[in-house]
Formats: C-alpha cells, structure tokens, sequence
C-alpha cells in the first residue's frame, strides 16, 4: 500500500472555522512542522492562503482539510483551481488530544498528520459540487419542513386539548371530503393522534372556519 508520505513532500493541515482557516505545513520525509499561519476565509483570505501554501512548499503537495463538505468548501475549490490535491479529513476525537490541549495550530497539525499516515487509496475525497450540492440543500429543507410541520401538529394538538373550541379533529378516513373541503383543514392534518375523546360526531355538522 502506497501511503501519503511515499507520494507527497509536503502535506498542509487546514483546521477550518467560519471566519478564519488555521494551516500547518508538514515535511512528510521528517515529520517536522515547517509552518503554520492563519487567514481569514474572505476570497482575498482564501487567495492569500494558496499563495502561502505554494511559497512553502516543494514538489508535490496535499492539502487535508476539515470540513471541505461546510467551512472548508470554498478553500477546497480554490485549491482544485490552482491545481493543488486536496482530501478531507475528520477532527481529532477528543480522547486523542488527551495532554495536548487545544488549539487551531494543534488542530492544524492533526488534521496534516491525519492524512500523512494515511494510504493514497484510503484518502476521503472532498464532496462535489453541482448535482450533490444541490441535493444536500434540498434534503436540509426537506427535514426543516418536516419539523415544522410536526411542530405545527403539536401546536394544533395542545390547542384542541387545552380549549373547547366546538370542532373535533377526526381521522382523515372519517371525515368526508366535503367537510374537509370546506373547513380547509389539511390533509396532514386530520390524523388519527388529533382524534378527540368523546362522542363521535357527523364531520357533516362540523362548522365552517372560511
């Protein structure tokens, strides 16, 4: 198995935050930390990282980074355009850091030595953009809908038990379509956790809420 140190002379830590990026520059013959420095993830930020990264290094460089698929997506992408690999790598457990403490510079340098005792094949490439970017967002929003509308249920729930209101909830299966139609009550709904207890009444006599 080829690991990263037989392909790469340098491998470059990036330990990622929403303002500012901390990078660690590993020689992979020695082990030594050569340097570390931090920018801001402004696109001058980003431009003045690969800049630093290219003056520091010799041959061929790998950049791991944390978080490529959250705060490190944009430096990822600026380091794919100026030809620079890249991998993505997870945060040290904390159990790891046991006596080292904590800081972006340690961090930095994990994330590095993360990936310098990894195999080349076994390297996390960063996520795409395009077609999966776009699907991730839509399934975030997807959940955030979810949600709202469970909490919307509830809400709806504790306000039928709570007040009188002279308006039963019944189960969608019982409550005929015209009575659905004209309290405009959706069919999310009228489900069977809203029933409430007591008589059952005609859904035809249910009051209009237009």
């Amino acid at each position: 198995m080829t690991v990263v140190a037989d392909r790469y002379e340098h491998v470059v830590g990036v330990d990622t935050h929403a303002r500012t990026h901390t990078y660690a520059v590993i020689e992979t013959a020695t082990g030594r930390t050569l340097d570390t420095s931090t920018f801001p993830t402004t696109p001058a930020g980003l431009n003045r990282a690969v800049g630093w990264i290219q003056r520091r290094t010799a041959g061929p460089v790998l950049v791991a980074v944390e978080g490529t698929g959250s705060y490190g997506a944009n430096l990822a992408r600026n380091l794919h355009a100026a030809g620079i690999a890249v991998c993505d790598v997870r945060p040290p457990k904390r159990e790891a850091r046991a006596g080292k403490g904590k800081s972006d510079e340690i961090d930095a340098v994990a994330a590095a030595r993360t990936a310098l005792v990894s195999g080349t094949t076994h390297l996390a490439a960063p996520r795409a953009d395009g077609i999966r970017s776009a699907l991730r967002v839509l399934l975030v929003a997807r959940r955030a809908m979810d949600s709202r509308r469970t909490a919307d249920r509830n809400a709806l729930t504790a306000l039928l038990r709570s007040f009188d209101l002279g308006v039963d909830c019944v189960a969608q299966s019982e409550m005929p379509r015209s009575a659905r139609s004209r309290l405009g009550v959706p069919a999310a709904l009228t489900t069977p956790r809203l029933l409430r207890s007591g008589p059952k009444r005609d859904a035809s006599h249910l009051p209009s809420l237009n």
